[in-house]
């Protein structure tokens, strides 16, 4: 493979990762203003919005470092290559700070009214569906550039295939959450909602107006039974 093809290749790659990295510092700015907003409009306001606007959110940074990291452990895994000790200690040092920052505000999360207040981590979740969905669908562009290439890829293949792995895997999780939290228990699974002509024929029919008043009221003289001849 010539330089310009790996340029070609990688160059998306490096795009893309300037794109999560600003999405990370700008789109919490736009998702607080969003998070007010709704909290205004409801009737009951949610008092603990702000701490958990913070906690969502460095639980969602430390959550793509763990995806880095994990991609980047799985690539030194599946790459030939026997020189692999520096590549190794830069991926735990992505994991385990993650995993520590992650777990501990999770924890703190579960102390707050979130689960019963979820406006916050919908928001969230689906700030964290779309950045993690973008980095696995240009994995998987990647990937297949690498596949149909001709020639070798010099390890792109295994890169973009640890990545395909990696966030593909945590997108789907992702989505199935977020369809959960928003849809039901049964996320996408779940039947919608019945065809109108099926409610239209399960509907029982109104009563009929059309009949004659009942004995002892309305237009009829009501009846005397002393006033009837002898049987």
């Amino acid at each position: 493979m010539d330089s310009f093809f790996l340029l070609q290749t990688i160059g998306p790659m490096l795009g893309v990762a300037s794109m999560v990295l600003a999405a990370l510092v700008v789109a919490p700015v736009i998702l607080y203003v969003v998070a007010r907003w709704r909290a205004h409009r409801e009737v009951t306001p949610d008092s603990q919005l702000g701490i958990k606007f913070a906690l969502h959110y460095f639980a969602i940074s430390a959550f793509q470092l763990a995806l880095a990291g994990a991609a980047l452990l799985l690539y030194l895994l599946i790459s030939p290559g026997s020189d692999k000790g520096a590549g190794y200690r830069a991926a735990f040092g992505f994991l385990l700070p993650a995993g520590l920052v992650l777990a501990l505000h999770l924890g703190l999360l579960n102390r707050t009214n979130d689960a019963y207040v979820p406006g916050v981590r919908r928001l969230f979740l689906g700030y964290n569906l779309l950045v993690t969905g973008l980095v696995g669908f240009v994995a998987l562009v990647i990937g297949f550039q690498a596949l149909f290439a001709k020639g070798s890829s010099r390890g792109v293949g295994h890169m973009a295939g640890s990545m395909i792995i990696v966030y593909g895997s945590a997108w789907i999780a992702i989505g199935w959450k977020l369809g959960q939290l928003v849809l039901g228990g049964g996320g996408f699974g779940s039947m919608g909602a019945p065809p109108l002509a099926t409610m239209t024929a399960n509907t029982p029919p109104a009563p009929s107006a059309v009949g004659l008043p009942a004995l002892g009221g309305g237009a009829y003289p009501p009846i005397d039974p002393t006033q009837q001849g002898p049987t």
